[in-house]
């Protein structure tokens, strides 16, 4: 069986080929579905002056719903979410903008880190090897290691066992 092409937006499957790929990306079900899925990500200030532009739908006013839905020329939004949106994109204008480092390195930033994050320490296996307080009983393979353990140990190579100093520099 050959290859299937899957949409997202519109949830259907069939055979992959130029043509058919063509025909669905133009139709109109297909256009319509993708215009209303990234309607959903627009930001406030788009929305307001698509919005502000449009004369309100006079069929949704009365009826409370419109044929054409998304499609529609008119405005769907009343007066009042349309001032809510006003004031959504006037306090998005009084929020300070963060001022991002461009020349930070590595290091700098993982300081900065540990210091918000409340000061941990760089060696991370001290905090989990205290933090679980499991005794196993079982083969010593199965004994999580002790902290010492963890200090000792040198890797050899990536994936390989642990040697300890005392074994490697001996």
């Amino acid at each position: 069986m050959g290859r299937r092409y899957h949409c997202d937006y519109c949830g259907k499957s069939f055979p992959d080929n130029v043509n058919n790929r063509k025909k669905h990306l133009q139709g109109v079900h297909h256009i319509r579905l993708r215009k209303l899925h990234y309607e959903n990500f627009r930001d406030a200030i788009t929305v307001l002056q698509a919005e502000s532009q449009k004369k309100p739908c006079r069929r949704f006013q009365q009826a409370g719903s419109c044929d054409y839905g998304t499609a529609c020329k008119f405005s769907h939004i009343s007066p009042e979410e349309l001032q809510r949106l006003t004031q959504q994109v006037e306090a998005d204008k009084q929020k300070p903008r963060v001022a991002t480092k461009t020349n930070a390195n590595l290091e700098d930033w993982l300081k900065e880190y540990r210091r918000k994050s409340g000061g941990g320490e760089p060696f991370g296996y001290k905090g989990m090897l205290t933090a679980t307080n499991v005794t196993v009983h079982g083969p010593p393979s199965m004994q999580p290691p002790t902290y010492c353990d963890m200090l000792e140990c040198v890797p050899s190579r990536w994936g390989g066992d642990c040697e300890t100093e005392s074994a490697t520099w001996s």
